[in-house]
């Protein structure tokens, strides 16, 4: 049962933070939380914790628990024009024709196009990826590349996590006697290609419950699909059949840094699929997370900012194939040497990151853009491959949508990034038809865009427009829910077991956060060059020893939050954040901060 130190139940909303965020704990269902805990046999927290996720019975509960992708996988078919890429790709295979895969520069696209290709090489198919130079030919299918494929040999072109809005090459690429089969998960307009099959749980006309999926999941349903088709034509030799879940590692990768929201069917994948990156049955994934240093049990995390940006780096400098071709080899030889190379780039693009985010940043400040609806900055020359992380950085920052554009040559080149409630996907598409943008769509989330230079301003002027009356939305961008109140001795090893049973977070299951109320800081200190450690205690302690727990502040240096705890030793605060194993002992907790207020 609930330990007397951990609160669940009950409301409570604490004062605006120092970072201006709203904390509050919200109610729970004190009848379905002791269903769940008698039902289940699991502690009250972790039924406080699937409550708070939405969860309404004990089936939702154990599903939760326990995902299997046989009790949730949809039939593949159901979505609009499956079964007819499946069949002319099973007569690809069958004839043995060439098939390139076309792809985007970015993980879901390197781990959309591996997985393509390890499954077609794994039916004897010759196949080759095309990963577009991100600098020079920019983003989707382009008429150059899709005739060069064509003058190459091959008869169709399966593009993934792009070519929605290709019209115009995909028709010319159609004229030139070329198959174009899209697998996408983008928005699509009211129109769409005149492709030979368009399969994307988000086109206009699609009725498909599962919205949600990456690129790299709708490749996986594909892949089942044509095996599905071959199969039913008898082209398998007796044992002979592919086991397609040994491609969930890639899809797991996929899901997480593509930010998909890490529920139902995208929970089973990443579940799964984390277990096999654990076992490193991949050479280029198992590589790279020896360069990067990754020896703990793999958690979604390691995936969206252990290995996911140093795969990302190569598509950000024109080298995006480097992240195909690492997740498909089989030499660890090559898979070390691209794995070098990656974190390399990596490490050159945090540079480049910092310096443009002050830039950036120094911007809105001077010009008070944090005040409108959306954040527009712009620079010359900025590198276009860290556009969208700027894009996110400054989302964090200031709680509001961001657009951040380059420009070269009177060209903007643009990536913008929104908070829940608003759709920016969608309005960079309206802001296109409107002859406003070059090129323009996305996710709800995220977004690209071309702009001219002379439209910026007509651009920001829609944006602006078209988000006014939205700040009910920033107000409650601001709101962050808890999952219980903590004192330090509720802090331990066991309890992070217990909420790590509700893993895999990220989009759609965040990490449960906590808020350790009414603690004295007893001690400060720098650790590294920007982190600092923090060493709290109960304020209020019957005791004479007081209980200590140890509290980590990443990226201090420099920010209002770090200044804030550095000068609050001896004074008594609410911190906000979250739980991780200490690092030496796995029987004690370290809290990870993220905000701070202070107790009156």
């Amino acid at each position: 049962m609930l330990a007397e130190s951990l609160q669940i139940s009950g409301s409570r909303v604490f004062g605006e933070s120092v970072k201006g965020l709203k904390w509050k704990l919200d109610e729970v269902d004190q009848r379905l939380v002791t269903t769940l805990v008698q039902k289940l046999d699991i502690p009250d927290i972790l039924a406080a914790i699937l409550c708070h996720r939405g969860v309404k019975s004990v089936e939702e509960a154990n599903l939760f628990l326990n995902p299997k992708i046989k009790d949730i996988m949809p039939d593949p078919f159901l979505l609009k024009d499956m079964s007819k890429a499946a069949d002319r790709l099973a007569q690809a295979v069958i004839n043995r024709e060439k098939i390139a895969i076309f792809g985007d520069y970015d993980v879901d696209g390197a781990t959309s196009t591996a997985l393509l290709r390890r499954f077609f090489l794994s039916l004897g198919v010759d196949v080759c990826v095309y990963i577009p130079n991100r600098i020079i030919e920019g983003y989707g299918p382009n008429i150059e590349a899709l005739k060069k494929l064509k003058d190459e040999g091959n008869s169709i072109v399966v593009t993934v996590d792009c070519g929605i809005v290709s019209f115009e090459p995909v028709k010319q690429a159609t004229e030139y006697g070329l198959d174009i089969i899209i697998l996408d998960h983008h928005l699509s307009n009211n129109t769409l290609p005149e492709a030979y099959a368009v399969v994307n749980p988000n086109r206009f006309d699609e009725d498909f419950p599962n919205k949600s999926l990456a690129a790299v999941g709708i490749a996986f349903l594909a892949a089942v699909a044509i095996r599905s088709k071959l199969r039913s034509l008898n082209w398998f030799k007796e044992g002979a059949e592919i086991d397609l879940l040994q491609y969930l590692d890639l899809v797991a990768l996929g899901t997480v840094c593509d930010v998909m929201s890490l529920t139902g069917l995208n929970r089973a994948f990443v579940c799964q699929g984390l277990k096999l990156i654990g076992k490193r049955k991949n050479l280029g994934i198992a590589a790279l997370a020896n360069i990067s240093r990754l020896e703990a049990t793999p958690q979604s995390y390691h995936l969206g900012f252990v290995l996911g940006p140093r795969i990302n780096a190569g598509g950000r400098v024109g080298e995006g194939v480097l992240g195909s071709d690492l997740l498909t080899t089989d030499d660890p030889v090559f898979a070390h040497q691209i794995s070098l190379r990656l974190d390399q780039l990596n490490s050159e693009r945090r540079a480049i990151e910092s310096v443009i985010l002050e830039e950036a940043i120094a911007d809105i400040e001077k010009n008070k853009l944090h005040h409108k609806p959306i954040l527009i900055v712009k620079g010359n020359n900025w590198h276009q491959g860290i556009l969208g992380i700027l894009a996110s950085r400054l989302k964090e920052r200031y709680n509001r949508p961001a657009a951040v554009i380059s420009i070269v040559d009177n060209i903007g080149k643009g990536s913008a990034r929104s908070i829940d409630g608003i759709d920016l996907g969608s309005m960079l598409a309206r802001a296109k038809e409107a002859g406003i943008l070059l090129q323009g769509g996305g996710h709800a989330m995220a977004g690209g865009f071309t702009v001219a230079v002379d439209k910026i301003d007509a651009f920001s002027e829609y944006a602006i427009n078209t988000l006014n009356g939205a700040d009910h939305l920033f107000e409650k961008a601001k709101e962050f829910s808890i999952d219980a109140l903590l004192t330090v001795g509720a802090a331990t090893g066991k309890l992070v077991k217990i909420i790590n049973r509700a893993a895999p977070f990220g989009s759609g299951n965040l990490q449960p956060r906590f808020a350790l109320c009414d603690v004295i800081i007893l001690n400060v200190r720098l650790v590294g060059a920007a982190h600092m450690m923090v060493i709290v205690a109960d304020a209020k302690s019957d005791n004479e020893i007081r209980t200590t727990l140890k509290c980590m502040l990443f990226k201090a240096k420099d920010s209002e939050l770090g200044q804030s705890i550095g000068g609050s030793v001896g004074k008594r605060v609410n911190l906000f954040g979250t739980l991780q194993a200490n690092f030496n002992d796995d029987r004690r907790a370290d809290f990870i901060i993220e905000d701070l207020s202070f107790v009156n």
